[in-house]
């Protein structure tokens, strides 16, 4: 339960300064203006799905990383013990 709050936090405050950094040189009602395929989405909108979006690209990494530790760590104790994996 621990990695998955450290995760998840992490990558919130990943989403922040990534949100931070791509909106300070996108302008989400610009690009609305600019493409007919988005017109409907207004600036909060697309500030809000930036947000989810980097987020999610967090959380997914995030989340291998812990996947890949833990798989590391197993590996190393089977090689310690003697164990074969199956």
């Amino acid at each position: 339960m621990a990695d998955v709050a450290a995760v998840g936090w992490a990558s919130f405050l990943a989403a922040c300064a990534a949100s931070l950094l791509a909106f300070a040189i996108v302008d989400p009602g610009r690009l609305a203006n600019a493409s007919e395929l988005i017109d409907h989405i207004d600036r909060a909108t697309g500030y809000g799905v930036g947000f989810l979006f980097f987020w999610g690209v967090g959380i997914v990494a995030g989340g291998l990383s812990v996947l890949l530790i833990r798989s590391s760590r197993r590996d190393a104790r089977e090689q310690a013990t003697g164990r074969v994996p199956d």
